[in-house]
């Protein structure tokens, strides 16, 4: 059962990293929480995207910029 799972779970993922490919991807809300898991694990598990971008907003007293260095820090 547990090697089932595997097997089709690798299938999703190698169909999930095909779709991508080739493609252009715009993300909203990038430097929330699970913005930032989206935005890692498209990076990680496809790596064939043609573009990923991403709309940022200033908040907080920080400008787009700023959080964008912040969300790429890793911390």
């Amino acid at each position: 059962v547990q090697e089932d799972r595997r097997s089709s779970l690798t299938i999703i993922m190698a169909s999930i990293s095909e779709w991508y490919a080739g493609k252009n991807v715009l993300i909203t809300g990038a430097t929330g929480f699970m913005g930032k898991v989206l935005v890692e694990k498209l990076l990680r598990s496809c790596p064939d995207i043609n573009t990923l971008y991403i709309l940022v907003r200033p908040k907080a007293g920080q400008s787009m910029s700023e959080r964008v260095q912040d969300m790429m820090k890793c911390k």
